[in-house]
């Protein structure tokens, strides 16, 4: 991940370095590298700074306004180019239209810079290697605060899953929902309460779940783990709607994204049912690997099992989703607990 520009070469430079240390399993190095690269980018931001403040100060650029364009102008004509590299590479990583052409906007978010987020993610990462938990999750908790910072702005996601599973591993399950909720916070389908209300009626009105897989497409497919992590926490705590809530979304997800996929290998795929979509999706050795490492059938099951305890009077949505896992479960363990339920 090496700037271009010089003033922030050598920090990009020393934590690809950590990197390689550490994916080579080098922890005390790769340490020692990420640290060396948090100082050095705090350096080269303060270094930069102090550049721009003295361009800036000339009455002639003053005059030229907040305007990028136009202080770029007045810069060139005094032969400050130095500055305007910086500026221009700064403008170039996140776009005109983030800066809006102002220079204050620049300054701001070049302050910003003085963080390294991805140095503080992959300290956690080491020290959670090396067994110093609680450094892992001070380290995971500075990347997460400090992701306004990050180069790639879905890393935090990668960070929350991260300090989820940290918490989860040792039973701090407070710390593990809330980063898990921060995860599906931002999922455009979840966080939108018609949309959610609307499906979760259509569940109580009786419908199938044929039915409600034809009517209802959820595509965020990052939060696929975090839903059926959230509906493991809540149905442990008795917090049954909450979690027939997660494993709803997190099945109906994960269904979205096999059924993109079929239909981008047979374009004239169309839907008929569930049972008979979820035959063909798990005749494909990669959607069928796919779906047991998000655990999707233990997320049907306790679909299925939550259906049953929150609406007893209608069972045809849980007989649905028993009848797929029983026909269509690559795990036999989850087919014979579906029969079982089937012909109990």
């Amino acid at each position: 991940m090496a700037d271009s520009y010089q003033w922030f070469h050598d920090s990009s430079r020393l934590f690809d370095a950590a990197y390689f240390e550490f994916d080579n399993g080098n922890y005390g190095i790769a340490l020692r590298l990420a640290e060396e690269a948090k100082n050095t980018r705090s350096n080269e931001v303060d270094a930069a700074l102090n550049m721009i403040g003295n361009a800036m100060r000339p009455l002639v650029v003053q005059n030229a306004g907040d305007s990028i364009n136009e202080v770029i102008a007045v810069l060139k004509q005094r032969d400050v180019y130095e500055v305007v590299e910086i500026i221009n590479y700064l403008v170039t990583l996140k776009g005109e239209d983030y800066f809006d052409d102002s220079i204050a906007a620049v300054n701001s978010y070049l302050m910003q810079r003085k963080v390294f987020p991805e140095c503080e993610y992959l300290i956690a990462r080491i020290y959670e290697f090396e067994g110093e938990y609680s450094l892992a999750y001070s380290y995971y908790l500075d990347a997460w605060n400090h992701a306004f910072a990050l180069d790639i702005p879905n890393t935090k996601y990668d960070i929350l899953y991260d300090m989820a599973n940290l918490s989860y591993n040792f039973s701090d399950l407070d710390n593990c929902e809330k980063a898990l909720l921060l995860i599906v916070a931002d999922d455009p389908f979840f966080s939108d309460i018609a949309y959610s209300t609307a499906l979760l009626n259509s569940v109580k009105k009786g419908y199938s779940a044929d039915k409600i897989f034809s009517l209802y497409r959820t595509n965020c497919y990052r939060s696929i783990p975090a839903f059926f992590r959230l509906a493991e926490l809540y149905s442990n705590q008795g917090r049954y709607e909450d979690a027939f809530s997660a494993a709803l979304f997190g099945v109906l997800t994960s269904f979205t994204r096999m059924y993109e996929i079929v239909q981008n290998r047979i374009s004239e795929y169309t839907y008929t049912d569930l049972n008979a979509f979820c035959r063909q999706a798990v005749s494909y050795t990669d959607i069928c690997d796919w779906s047991i490492d998000i655990r999707l059938w233990n997320g049907l099951y306790q679909l299925a099992k939550l259906s049953e305890m929150l609406y007893p009077a209608d069972t045809i949505f849980s007989d649905g989703i028993y009848t797929v896992i029983a026909d269509s479960a690559p795990e036999n363990y989850w087919k014979q607990r579906a029969l079982s339920e089937i012909y109990n």
